[in-house]
């Protein structure tokens, strides 16, 4: 008897909680650019242990003879930065794709000047996150450990940052749409009155919006 109770409470409560997650998705962006932060850092993450063997490979060969010293004891804070190089080109991806919307990087010139954006709005959190770490490394903490501590706190001063950004890239789109409706206006005026002329005129021929009197055949 009490299946049925039970049955119709989760019926009526999934679609809630489907729809508030959803209006929580849709209208918190905090939420999103964590999903976001979370997809790209486990990227990162990844593409810093994967730089890691080749650069103290690196320090061992002959042509890095006179730096191999310098490379194998920072081989750890090079390949994060390297790896963090990388992975902000796949990280304003993500941004657009779940965060600010892909109308920001619609056409190829948005896409490179909001990448260029974004490197320039990374380069500190970059040099102080690389900073960080090696100290943390330098003082004892494991590497994990200050991966994910500097990159907590990087990604807070990245999200005040690109949020700012992506405010004033979507305003300049908004910009640019107004002016081509604008401008496209203008020329559907101007074809309508070109229109009318003809019209109004039908004894003579329009050419560029100039009247010519059509000549009469002389009788022989």
């Amino acid at each position: 008897m009490l299946a049925a109770p039970t049955s119709l409470a989760v019926t009526l409560t999934a679609p809630h909680a489907i729809n508030s997650m959803k209006t929580c998705w849709e209208e918190n962006s905090a939420v999103r650019f964590a999903a976001s932060g979370f997809i790209g850092n486990a990227i990162f993450f990844g593409l810093d242990l994967a730089f890691l063997p080749i650069i103290k490979g690196a320090s061992q060969r002959q042509c890095f003879i006179k730096a191999s010293k310098t490379i194998a004891t920072n081989a750890e804070s090079i390949s994060f930065f390297v790896a963090y190089l990388v992975d902000i080109v796949v990280q304003h991806f993500l941004n657009a794709l779940l965060v600010f919307g892909l109308e920001t990087i619609a056409t190829r010139e948005m896409y490179l000047s909001s990448l260029a954006a974004t490197y320039t709005a990374y380069f500190g959190t970059l040099c102080g996150s690389t900073i960080l770490q090696a100290y943390l490394l330098r003082i004892g903490v494991s590497k994990s450990i200050a991966f994910w501590s500097t990159i907590a706190l990087g990604s807070v001063i990245n999200y005040l940052m690109l949020t700012a950004l992506a405010s004033r890239s979507k305003s300049q789109s908004s910009g640019t749409a107004e002016n081509q409706l604008c401008t496209t206006t203008k020329s559907d005026v101007k074809d309508k009155k070109l229109k009318v002329a003809m019209i109004g005129t039908p004894k003579f021929f329009t050419f560029l919006g100039q009247p010519m009197v059509k000549k009469s055949k002389l009788s022989d």
